[in-house]
């Protein structure tokens, strides 16, 4: 497939202007391209890494909505209101601003990646205690009790979408400081994927939402559990039925 591709764009056939093709044409610093292994790696990492991620978040937005009638109800509407039954696209991704808010809300509350480990290149000294943090320390970062301190967020362990409710200019709130909120990191480290997940994620919701009637299980007990990423200990048991 690699080599096909790139012989369409060298005969100027290729007009897909997809994943495969911004790899074909990536460059390093010395304007080296990518060698078709390379090629084959960064697209089943970038496909593929976000499987659990993008799993997780879906199964923790759907406890929240499971949980909160109003919140699903709110949901519900504006997909009945926007899409009418027909399936979405990616000019109707813009009009469902509650389906946007409610994701980075289950993302603040329960981040997929809740705590990483970096390690320091250079020293440094943080913070009004001046810790010192030398070369080769390993730094822990827990997002999970960032995205729920007081110090940055109002009612933090309350689950308020209408935190990331878009102005009429397309603009989200401004957060407290800047780094409050991680869900894919920051800088140049940040996620590659993360436009890709939270596409694929709001689209899986919307259908869901759209397509099934979903109710949890009675006395079904969710406890977070932090491993490689932030599962629910017992599962989320839920009954799912097609709506009519």
């Amino acid at each position: 497939m690699i080599e096909q591709r790139r012989c369409h764009m060298n005969e100027n056939h290729s007009d897909q202007n997809d994943l495969l093709d911004l790899l074909l044409t990536a460059e390093d610093k010395e304007g080296k391209k990518f060698s078709d292994e390379e090629i084959e790696n960064e697209a089943i990492t970038f496909v593929l890494a976000g499987h659990e991620t993008t799993g997780g978040l879906l199964s923790w937005c759907l406890y929240i909505l499971l949980t909160n009638p109003e919140v699903f109800n709110d949901c519900q509407e504006e997909v009945d209101r926007v899409l009418n039954g027909q399936i979405p696209d990616y000019s109707d991704l813009q009009n469902l601003i509650i389906i946007d808010a409610v994701l980075h809300e289950t993302l603040r509350l329960y981040p997929p990646v809740s705590i990483i480990m970096r390690e320091c290149i250079r020293e440094h000294t943080i913070g009004e205690e001046e810790i010192r943090i030398p070369v080769g320390a390993g730094v822990l970062f827990n997002f999970y009790n960032l995205h729920r301190s007081d110090k940055y967020w109002k009612d933090p362990l309350k689950f308020d979408y209408k935190r990331w409710i878009r102005n009429s200019n397309g603009l989200k709130p401004k957060l407290s400081h800047r780094f409050c909120y991680l869900p894919f990191l920051a800088g140049v480290r940040n996620c590659i994927g993360q436009n890709f997940g939270l596409l694929e994620a709001k689209i899986v919701l919307i259908i869901m939402i759209q397509k099934l009637n979903i109710e949890i299980e009675p006395d079904h007990k969710v406890v977070p559990h932090h491993r490689i990423t932030l599962k629910a200990k017992y599962g989320i048991q839920a009954k799912i039925q097609p709506r009519v």
